[in-house]
């Protein structure tokens, strides 16, 4: 192997083993996905990319042709000018910059208890919740709904969605698009697919999607989407606007579909661990198929929309966690879009 240079984006063979490599990979990824007109802006030669790979494989192959050209960091300097990706712009001003390595986020610590004699508070903080909790819970609970969608390649997937608008549900745009940010040609919407008070299974309340109504945003991984007929008028929609900000340490409530079964909820071994400018990451359970799940705080507010889970490794720290979109960084769009003005009136 040549030997390295002091920054990544110089090295004349691209350096997988350095975490900063593996995190700009993601970046080019995940910002373009299959829309490869920043590997041409940047002078790479396509004739030596295999087209009929997956995006992660071109990205991947690109990227090892650039170093080769000397054309990565003219990637990464395109990429932090382009303004349709503004969401990873602090992500490529620190990988370009003179410290690229990643930030990981630490392992919880506590300081060791010390017994008064007395019941104690065992954790870093209290874990009591108000019985108000569990009423709010499961009346926001009834807003949360199954998603069962079919790709153009006629294969079908599950996820989550939640009502935050008259007939709109927020799940994620990897939910309603497939690799290749095609839009799914049918999605049914299942309310209440959960157990009731005695174990049974309660009856569901199902809608068809509107297909013409889906509209996102990959950078962020969020998308909308309405249904053919109206939504019953008594489900509520969840709160998009947190009374406090999130913070590492708080814990964070997240109902959810995982891998489409009956509805579930979250809270156990439920700490934030991260927090940053457009995720979080926490410890709270998931699976395939809880994407698009309303991630909450303990007055049942949304504070992020779940995404995915995250692999313990030197890129993204030691722990195995989820993460999930920030919702301020949601709302912004939605706002912008006017998708939530018709709702603003309302208290």
């Amino acid at each position: 192997m040549t030997e390295p240079s002091a920054h990544f984006l110089d090295d004349a063979e691209y350096d997988w083993s350095k975490p900063e490599a593996v995190e700009f990979h993601e970046v080019m990824f995940r910002a373009y996905g299959t829309d490869h007109h920043m590997i041409d802006r940047s002078g790479i030669d396509r004739h030596r990319i295999n087209p009929k790979q997956s995006s992660r494989d071109v990205w991947r192959e690109a990227l090892e042709v650039a170093a080769a050209s000397g054309h990565t960091r003219k990637i990464a300097q395109n990429a932090r000018n382009d303004r349709t990706i503004a969401a990873y712009h602090a992500r490529l001003d620190r990988l370009l910059g003179p410290r690229p390595a990643p930030i990981e986020a630490t392992a919880p610590t506590k300081a060791p208890l010390v017994w008064s004699g007395q019941e104690v508070i065992t954790g870093k903080q209290p874990t009591f919740l108000d019985m108000t909790f569990f009423h709010e819970g499961l009346r926001i609970a009834t807003s949360v709904v199954r998603l069962t969608t079919v790709r153009q390649d006629d294969r079908s997937f599950h996820g989550t969605g939640f009502l935050i608008a008259p007939n709109t549900i927020l799940t994620n745009y990897h939910v309603l698009h497939d690799e290749d940010a095609r839009p799914v040609k049918q999605v049914d919407i299942w309310f209440h697919y959960e157990r009731g008070p005695s174990g049974q299974p309660r009856s569901v309340d199902t809608y068809e999607g509107d297909i013409a109504t889906i509209t996102g945003e990959r950078a962020h991984d969020w998308a909308i989407l309405r249904p053919k007929k109206p939504f019953h008028s008594t489900y509520p929609r969840l709160k998009l606007t947190p009374s406090k900000p999130v913070r590492a340490g708080d814990f964070v409530y997240i109902i959810q579909h995982p891998e489409g079964r009956l509805k579930k909820i979250g809270l156990v071994h439920n700490e934030v661990v991260h927090v940053a400018h457009d995720r979080i990451q926490y410890l709270t359970d998931t699976l395939p198929g809880s994407s698009g799940s309303p991630v909450c705080n303990e007055f049942w507010q949304v504070v992020a929309l779940h995404a995915q889970g995250i692999e313990g490794d030197p890129t993204n720290g030691p722990l195995c966690k989820n993460e999930g979109i920030r919702i301020d960084r949601i709302v912004e769009a939605l706002t912008d879009r006017g998708i939530l003005l018709e709702s603003r009136a309302e208290p």
